[in-house]
């Protein structure tokens, strides 16, 4: 039923376009046609072609040597005449306004957007690393993986699915390497302080935008999360080395969360904004306080930085 009352729709567009042209030319209406292979030189019964000359048919109207036919009407016009131009006298010419010769004025440059991921340079003198060191941080990048593919499955299928995916895509051919990767992306998924993180109402990789001050802030979150009263915000870091405490976290990664926090209190001017780094190689889960994120808000002076917290 759809597909015919799509095919009727279709069909008397076909014909109302037919009688526009029609009844719509001043002097002359062409009509012709070029029908493809498949019509076997047969136009198409539904074809303009084939109504005008089913039209001409009954019309009685002849065909010439070349196959024209040409109908001038029952009883023909005379040529319409040409219209005589009414000759208007010009328009006096205005002044100019002042404005139309004057420079324009210098616009103002917006503000170059700030992306809190490239806030500050990692400053952090490492030592080499140690093979233990390079296999934490590849371990890191794994799980990170797992957390962005395994949230949008079923619980009981999360596990089989990481195996899997770390078999195949991610070319891991360890199998006691994959079980462990697995067995650790399980207990953070699993683990009830991240059930928000990974739940259905979480956001992966949501881009945010704010105004905050002067500055442009825009960038994306691994995750967020946006309940009835607060906001979490949540990156995910690979690197090799997790901190032990909140003040062995590294300054650029306290910018840039609080950039973020920043701009979502803008976005969410009626929430409460909590901000968090997820480090994958412990795995480790670090709420930053909000007093530590008004220490680094991006672009705030001192006096600005002590101002009370309004979310």
């Amino acid at each position: 039923e759809a597909f015919a009352a799509s095919d009727r729709r279709e069909l008397e567009e076909h014909w109302r376009l037919f009688y526009v042209a029609a009844t719509r030319a001043e002097e002359r209406l062409v009509i012709a046609g070029a029908p493809s292979p498949k019509c076997k030189g047969v136009p198409p019964a539904l074809s303009w072609y084939s109504a005008a000359a089913t039209a001409f048919d009954t019309l009685g109207v002849p065909g010439s040597e070349d196959g024209d036919r040409l109908f001038t009407g029952l009883t023909p016009q005379p040529p319409i005449a040409v219209r005589a131009r009414s000759a208007t006298a010009p328009a006096a010419a205005a002044s100019a306004p002042a404005w139309l010769r004057a420079p324009a004025p210098a616009e103002a440059r917006p503000p170059r957007p700030l992306a809190p991921s490239a806030v500050g340079e990692d400053e952090v003198s490492d030592p080499p690393p140690t093979a233990t060191m390079r296999a934490a941080a590849e371990r890191g990048r794994l799980l990170h993986q797992l957390f962005e593919r395994l949230p949008e499955l079923p619980r009981h299928e999360r596990a089989d699915a990481a195996e899997r995916w770390l078999a195949g895509a991610a070319g891991v051919e360890d199998p006691a390497l994959r079980r462990r990767v697995t067995r650790d992306a399980m207990a953070v998924l699993d683990d009830p302080a991240f059930a928000d993180l990974f739940g259905p109402e979480a956001l992966a990789e949501a881009p945010i935008a704010a105004v905050v001050g002067t500055q442009v802030v825009a960038g994306t979150v691994d995750r967020l999360c946006v309940g009835s009263d607060t906001v979490r915000v949540v990156d995910f870091k690979t690197g090799r080395r997790v901190p032990d405490t909140v003040e062995d976290i590294p300054v650029y990664h306290l910018r840039q969360m609080a950039a973020y926090a920043a701009a979502l209190r803008v976005i969410f001017p009626d929430h409460a904004v909590e901000a968090a780094l997820l480090y994958t190689a412990g795995p480790r889960l670090f709420v930053l306080p909000g007093e530590l994120l008004d220490a680094h808000k991006p672009g705030l002076g001192a006096g600005e930085q002590s101002l009370p917290r309004t979310a």
